[in-house]
């Protein structure tokens, strides 16, 4: 996956990460879920989708906001 942009966390904590990946999820009704990852849950889900890939859905949407500030 080329183009990563991690999210910095801007009110961080001591314990807490510098950034995080955005991830969104849309569910079947249409509701979008923001979603924050860690790099290990990041690489942990993307090496679950690796593994599953039957599981990925075939018509999953894929959009990029990077034209937005």
């Amino acid at each position: 996956m080329k183009n990563k942009k991690k999210i910095i966390n801007k009110k961080r904590k001591p314990t807490e990460n510098y950034s995080y990946y955005f991830v969104a999820h849309v569910d079947s009704s249409g509701e979008v879920t923001p979603l924050l990852l860690t790099d290990r849950e990041f690489a942990s889900a993307k090496k679950r989708a690796s593994k599953n890939q039957e599981d990925v859905p075939a018509d999953f949407i894929v959009f990029n906001q990077a034209h937005k500030k």
